[in-house]
């Protein structure tokens, strides 16, 4: 039952860990990234030549013809200029609000209101009275397309009944609702059936990628403004039986379930001409000829640009000029929301897969699971994104990733907790080995395993105190520390080596038989170098094989079997010599009796520039208190 509970708690988990990154912006924002680089490096240039001419509207243009808003007459003037160089259809995405208030009428009607006079502009024709009606009248006899703006807030009712009743869309849904409408002028917008929005909307994180093709408002289904121009050109949309799917001039379009297709910005820029050189008539009919020509404005001030994942900055006019380009050069693609659903769950059933393997210690098949999602993923990605489709990819990649980062930092923990457990159980049981050799070394020589005991920890504690001093920092380190309290109780084992006649004898030793005892240190070091060589630059056997060899030299070189002098020795052996021989002392020995603690520390301290390092004797001095506590701690039974 707890080990149902528990995974089922884990379960849980990774499902609330999937369900937090599918919701959040972390996930869009790097699926966004991950288009874009996909789009970089697949980017191919289309090399036909562009369908849409952008007349614009820019500073060179209001220079030569005054500030903006235009007199509409200069407008419909321009309408007509390239209405006569028979281009394809003709849309403009500019809205017109408001009457003119530059027409005379509306100037007559100024006068009137506000001062109460009656003014007349002679010589001027009827037909000229009324700017918005010349304007209409030019876009009505071009048949060109307007221009409107929905909102998703209640705003200032503007022909809030209008419409779109040019055509009929089948089996087309959207998620996009507008409540409020800005259209144009009554007199310019009546008795036009064909329009679209303009609205452009930018990613979350400020870049512009996409764009809806389709809005509802009072339950009719509106085209984006560059669908509704090719739609002015090709009257007879071709609904197919697949949801969100039509054609147009022979051209199949894929949206998503909410009426949204990705842009592809490799195109080249359409041909951009100033209005002023179509109004000044510089421009030949062949530039416009056969063209979809939209009519924009890019001056400063009145123009709002959007920027482009590749840093490029675009106007509103040139994002729909970028869509019909696209529609024409089937260049489109499709982001179908169901990718993101289906790329969760992978990442999720992945994860608990990974999961498993991590339970059942399979750590090599983690890494092939890693290795071949990612690779199949990728090869899905780009098949797919050849034949226009982009799924999403960032909700597979970043909720596997960042569980997948999570597993391996679990494994680098639990790989780092298992080592150290298995390093702590090979010490002990190094140590404990080592322990045992040298107790059998001592049993060899009737001594207990209890010297063994009391000279490590004499040795430790001496370390400690001169690791807390800071007296040879450079040697001293809790490494240190404890391989030189492992490597004491090594110290004597060449004794194994003398002779039961010698190494038992009861008594005082003859010289010839001291002699021989004097060549245990020796015989330690052979035995470690054998050890040595199968074990190159081993530290801890660097270590026994110092203080086995060195622990009988003496501060003043009259130690054996060297004759080393002061820094000469190994600290650790130094070390060594110093518990070693007050171990000795306040031990019984089969030779002597022992000595009181306050004999044996007068005689270390005698020792002093002579057996010992003057800087030993003086942390002994401080710590001998301590010593007398690991004597009565380890005492002989």
């Amino acid at each position: 039952m707890l080990r149902i509970l528990k995974y089922s708690a884990i379960l849980l988990l990774i499902s609330l860990l999937h369900l937090y990154l599918y919701t959040s912006e972390t996930i869009k924002s790097f699926d966004y990234k991950s288009h874009d680089n996909l789009n970089q490096l697949l980017q191919t240039k289309s090399s036909a030549d562009n369908n849409v001419v952008v007349v614009d509207i820019d500073e060179e243009s209001l220079h030569d013809f005054g500030q903006w808003p235009w007199p509409r007459i200069i407008t419909a003037k321009l309408i007509n200029d390239i209405d006569a160089m028979h281009p394809t259809t003709i849309a403009i995405n500019i809205l017109f609000p408001e009457k003119d208030r530059t027409s005379p009428v509306s100037i007559q009607n100024f006068y009137h209101n506000f001062f109460n006079l009656d003014i007349g502009i002679t010589h001027l024709p009827e037909t000229l009275q009324d700017n918005d009606k010349l304007l209409s009248d030019s876009i009505k006899k071009s048949q060109s397309i307007l221009s409107i703006y929905f909102s998703s807030e209640d705003i200032e009712p503007h022909c809030q009944d209008l419409n779109y009743t040019k055509h009929q869309f089948n089996n087309i849904e959207t998620t996009l609702n507008a409540k409020s409408i800005v259209c144009n002028e009554q007199q310019i917008q009546q008795n036009i059936s064909n329009f679209g929005f303009i609205n452009a909307q930018i990613d979350n994180d400020g870049l512009f990628r996409r764009m809806p093709l389709f809005m509802n408002y009072n339950n009719h289904l509106v085209p984006s403004f560059a669908l509704a121009t090719l739609l002015n050109i090709d009257h007879n949309i071709q609904n197919q039986e697949k949801k969100n799917t039509f054609s147009i001039l022979g051209h199949t379009i894929r949206m998503n379930e909410d009426g949204y297709v990705l842009l592809n910005f490799n195109n080249p820029l359409p041909k951009i001409i100033p209005a002023t050189k179509i109004l000044k008539g510089e421009i030949s009919n062949k530039e416009l000829q056969g063209k979809i020509v939209l009519i924009g404005l890019s001056a400063i001030g009145i123009n709002h640009t959007y920027l482009l994942p590749n840093h490029d900055k675009l106007s509103n006019t040139l994002l729909h000029a970028t869509l019909i380009e696209n529609i024409l050069n089937n260049m489109l693609y499709i982001q179908p929301n169901y990718y993101k659903k289906i790329n969760i769950f992978i990442s999720l059933f992945l994860s608990l897969l990974v999961l498993i393997f991590l339970a059942k210690r399979r750590y090599v098949s983690i890494v092939i699971l890693f290795i071949m999602t990612m690779m199949l993923s990728t090869l899905w990605l780009l098949i797919l994104y050849k034949n226009n489709i982009y799924i999403s990819i960032g909700y597979l990649w970043t909720p596997f990733l960042s569980f997948f980062f999570i597993v391996m930092l679990f494994f680098m923990f639990l790989t780092a907790k298992e080592r150290k457990k298995s390093y702590e159980e090979i010490l002990e049981s190094h140590t404990a080995t080592i322990d045992i050799i040298a107790l059998i070394s001592t049993m060899h020589d009737k001594e207990t395993g209890r010297h063994i005991q009391r000279t490590k920890h004499y040795i430790k504690l001496m370390a400690e105190h001169l690791y807390k001093k800071n007296i040879y920092p450079n040697i001293i380190t809790p490494k240190y520390i404890n391989r030189i309290y492992r490597a004491a109780p090594l110290h004597d084992i060449g004794k194994m080596g003398i002779a039961d006649k010698v190494l038992k004898k009861n008594g005082a030793l003859t010289q010839e038989e001291f002699e021989i005892m004097k060549t245990h240190p020796t015989l330690a070091k052979n035995m470690l170098q054998d050890a040595m060589k199968h074990y190159n630059k081993n530290d801890f056997l660097n270590m026994a094989y110092n203080i086995a060899y060195y622990h009988h030299e003496r501060w003043d070189g009259t130690g054996y079997p060297t004759g080393l002098k002061g820094n000469q020795i190994p600290l650790e052996a130094q070390l060594m010599t110093l518990a070693d021989v007050y171990d000795a002392l306040v031990s019984k020995r089969r030779y002597k009796k022992s000595f009181s603690f306050e004999e044996a520390e007068t005689i270390i301290l005698e020792g002093r520039g002579t057996a010992y390092n003057p800087k030993l004797i003086d942390a002994f001095i401080e710590i001998k208190d301590s010593f007398k506590e690991i004597a009565y701690q380890w005492q002989e039974q």
